[in-house]
């Protein structure tokens, strides 16, 4: 599935790793979205069209108390599982903006340099491969992964990305998701 997955995606799964990284985290879905409204691509608009920007976000995640990356957190298989190598990812991005391009030298490793996702970060990315198919496309872009989210804060309630999140952040889904189908609309025109 990795091959699947546009420029824009990818480099919004390593911002997230990246964030994550800073803070001694593992990759939250709140991370994810950060990465979409401060980046380029459908969900970015998509959310400016929301009223949702890269600093509402960033002031939740201030409020965000990092979790330790427990023991043998590495999320490695199970990323791979779905298709998602984030060495590989990050591999890419240097080849096509330049060696340092993502400074992981910054980013703090444990053994392998892979950093864990919480069970919602998976959850979302899974949902976004989902979404993809749904929609009949060939690729995986931010505007999936802007869906996938939505639909891992729906089915976790009680989770640290939840509907409540997304209403904090001023984010209702069923116009989330007709502000991405909008998006897309527009940008085959």
């Amino acid at each position: 599935m990795f091959e699947r997955f546009t420029d824009k995606a990818r480099t919004a799964v390593i911002a997230a790793r990246a964030e994550a990284a800073e803070r001694g985290d593992q990759i939250r879905p709140v991370y994810l979205l950060h990465a979409l409204a401060a980046g380029d691509g459908v969900a970015a608009r998509a959310l400016t069209g929301l009223g949702v920007d890269a600093a509402a976000i960033e002031r939740r995640l201030g409020r965000a108390a990092p979790l330790r990356r427990p023991p043998g957190g590495d999320d490695a298989e199970v990323l791979a599982s779905i298709g998602i190598d984030l060495d590989e990812i990050a591999r890419r991005v240097e080849d096509s903006f330049g060696p340092g391009a993502l400074d992981r030298s910054s980013v703090p490793s444990q053994g392998t340099g892979r950093i864990a996702m919480t069970r919602e970060a998976k959850q979302s990315v899974e949902l976004a491969a989902r979404e993809a198919r749904a929609l009949r496309h060939g690729y995986v872009g931010t505007e999936h992964l802007l869906l996938g989210l939505i639909g891992a804060a729906q089915r976790n309630p009680r989770g640290d990305f939840s509907p409540q999140t997304l209403k904090g952040l001023g984010i209702d889904p069923v116009q989330a998701r007709q502000q991405v189908l909008d998006e897309l609309r527009r940008a085959s025109t």
